[in-house]
C-alpha cells in the first residue's frame, strides 16, 4: 500500500505547490532602473501591522537615496500589490500612511541602537490630484517625520496612484513615489516614467 500511495501523494504534493505559486503571483510588475536598489517583503510589514490588507510591497531606491546633499537624497517609490483590492479614500489613506513612516523611523532608529523617544510626531496631508490613465484615484501631499538616517525632521513631497484593476483581477495595486525636492524637480521625471512601466 505504501508504493501505491507515493505516487498519490506526490502529485498531492506537486497540485499544492502549483495552486500555491498561482495565487502568489503579482499581475503587477514595477521596472528595475539601472543603478537603483530593490527590495520587497510582506504587507502588511512588521512595523506597521495595522494596516488592514495583504500582499507584496516592491521598493525601488534611487541610486543616491543614502547619500546626504545629493538630488536623489530620500528618493524612492513602492508598489503596493495588494490581494483583495481594498477602498482608499483621502482619510484612510492618511492613517496608513501615518502609521507607515511612524514604524518605519522607529525600527530603522532601534536597529541603529538609537533611542526611539527621538522620533517627532508624523504628519501625513494628502489632496486629490489629476488622475493618471491607468489610476482610480491620484493623490499629491506631503510627510513630515524624523530621517532615521541623520536623526534631523525631513518633509518629503508624495505622489500616490491607486491603479485601477485588470480585467479579470481583484489584485488592487498603489504606486507611491516620494522624494523631499519639489515637483517640478527632474528626480519626478523618473519616478513618474516608472509609473508608466508599471506592466
Amino acid at each position: 500500500m505504501r508504493i501505491k500511495l507515493l505516487p498519490i501523494c506526490f502529485l498531492l504534493l506537486l497540485l499544492t505547490s502549483k495552486c500555491f505559486s498561482q495565487e502568489n503571483l503579482s499581475v503587477y510588475e514595477l521596472p528595475v532602473p539601472a543603478n537603483w536598489h530593490k527590495e520587497k517583503f510582506a504587507l502588511p510589514p512588521s512595523f506597521a501591522v495595522t494596516l488592514p490588507f495583504s500582499g507584496t510591497e516592491d521598493i525601488r531606491f534611487s541610486p543616491e537615496w543614502s547619500k546626504k546633499h545629493t538630488d536623489g537624497y530620500w528618493t524612492y517609490c513602492f508598489l503596493w500589490t495588494i490581494k483583495r483590492a481594498v477602498s482608499f479614500t483621502k482619510t484612510n489613506l492618511e492613517l496608513y500612511l501615518h502609521d507607515y513612516y511612524t514604524g518605519l523611523v522607529k525600527v530603522n532608529l532601534a536597529q541603529a541602537k538609537i533611542d526611539t523617544a527621538l522620533a517627532i510626531p508624523v504628519k501625513v496631508k494628502l489632496n486629490s490630484s489629476r488622475k493618471g490613465k491607468t489610476d482610480i484615484q491620484t493623490f499629491e501631499g506631503q510627510v513630515e517625520m524624523l530621517d532615521y538616517m541623520t536623526q534631523d525632521p525631513i518633509k518629503l513631497n508624495l505622489r500616490i496612484h491607486i491603479k485601477k484593476l485588470k480585467s479579470g483581477s481583484d489584485t488592487g495595486a498603489v504606486y507611491l513615489e516620494a522624494s523631499p525636492q519639489p515637483y517640478d524637480h527632474k528626480v519626478w521625471i523618473e519616478l513618474d516614467a516608472l509609473d508608466k512601466g508599471i506592466k
